[in-house]
């Protein structure tokens, strides 16, 4: 009995070292595979706008700038200071401009561009409607009517001529500027509508064929560029700045906002070239947000202008219609962080007719504007 223990002893140790050793023996089980972390691709930003085939996107836009151009220096012509010999506009030959018929353009490459503004509109907000009313409204009657803007007086109720030893302005009979009406409304109906409409669309074009050099994404982002209205090397260069370009750089001190807009278009470009849709959209919505900003900034601008000018009737309002102008703008950008709610009070501010604006309602629209955008009217020249 007792041998008999001591062998059960001896055959139940033999098993457990030969489980031991059997375990011993087993394959290490496979280690889940290690998953590398995301790189972010490298590539190099320019500090200058100059990319390979920008020429077709960029000459749209600039073309389009000068075809405005061409329009307000047109009704600019009327504002002279001395009544003899006023020079008078055609309704027709404006809305010939504005579509892009009858070869009016001095600048010859323009009629043949293929490109017209009217097309180029805001058609959705009923733009061009209200734009060839406009030219229709400042075309007088007749050369030697009464009613001829041109040389009539104008004062509420009644279209016409506001002159002060600082300028002379043609106004239709609510005050506003016709000359402003066209020049900010098609900054906003066409070169503010296109830039941000093409950048919110940015996504949803192709990016990898090439027509004449350029994908359709690059071709649409210079384009938006274009319509910015500055040179390739702005902001170290502000020679020859051109309508939006121009009004961001006279609110820079106060804003920043010509480093940050040209640096995002810069990245975007750059990230289109290299296919990071993620840089694209970041500087898309840069460009958005601060162009949005420079038109609230600029109203402010033409708001305290106004104020202190209350007593020259053609200074104010020629700055009473370019601050309408630029709240007008708002409603044309597809991603605009203004609340249709917030324009319309805007709107309310400066009422149907510049001459019964008050005081009071320009510090409200001011304040309005510096709430919604978080800017100071102190700092804003």
């Amino acid at each position: 009995m007792k041998n008999l223990t001591y062998l059960s002893t001896i055959a139940l140790s033999g098993l457990l070292i030969f489980s031991s050793c059997k375990k011993k023996t087993t394959e290490p089980e496979a280690e889940a595979p290690v998953t590398p972390a995301p790189t972010t691709p490298s590539y190099t930003v320019p500090t200058t706008y100059n990319y390979t085939n920008t020429a077709v996107g960029i000459s749209t836009s600039t073309n389009c700038i000068a075809m405005l151009g061409e329009i307000t220096n047109y009704i600019k012509s009327t504002h002279t200071t001395t009544a003899a010999t006023q020079p008078t506009i055609s309704a027709q030959k404006l809305k010939d401009m504005y579509a892009n018929t009858n070869n009016q353009f001095t600048l010859t490459t323009l009629n043949t561009s293929g490109l017209n503004l009217k097309a180029k509109s805001g058609a959705a907000f009923s733009f061009p409607t209200a734009m060839d009313a406009s030219f229709d409204d400042a075309e007088p009657a007749s050369v030697t009517s009464a009613a001829n803007p041109t040389t009539t007086t104008a004062s509420s109720g009644v279209k016409g001529k506001l002159i002060s030893p600082a300028r002379a302005i043609l106004v239709n009979a609510n005050g506003f500027e016709y000359k402003e009406y066209a020049e900010k409304g098609l900054m906003g109906a066409v070169f503010y509508y296109q830039a941000t409409t093409l950048l919110a669309n940015i996504g949803t074009l192709d990016n990898t064929t090439l027509v004449n050099g350029s994908t359709a994404q690059e071709k649409a982002w210079d384009e938006a560029f274009g319509y910015f209205g500055v040179p390739i090397d702005f902001p170290t260069n502000v020679t020859g700045l051109k309508f939006w370009g121009s009004y961001c750089n006279s609110i820079n001190v106060a804003t920043g906002s010509n480093t940050v807009i040209m640096n995002a278009f810069l990245k975007g470009r750059a990230a289109i070239n290299n296919n990071n849709a993620t840089d694209r959209d970041a500087a898309r919505t840069t460009i958005i947000n601060e162009w949005e900003k420079v038109a609230a900034a600029k109203c402010i601008s033409y708001l305290k202008a106004a104020k202190t000018n209350l007593s020259d009737q053609a200074t104010l309002h020629h700055n009473l219609s370019e601050g309408y102008g630029f709240i007008t703008a708002f409603q044309y950008n597809p991603n605009k962080t203004i609340s249709n709610a917030d324009i319309t009070t805007l709107l309310n501010y400066f009422g149907t007719s510049l001459y019964n604006m008050q005081t009071a309602d320009m510090n409200n629209a001011i304040s309005k504007l510096e709430s919604v955008f978080n800017l100071n009217a102190s700092l804003i020249p």
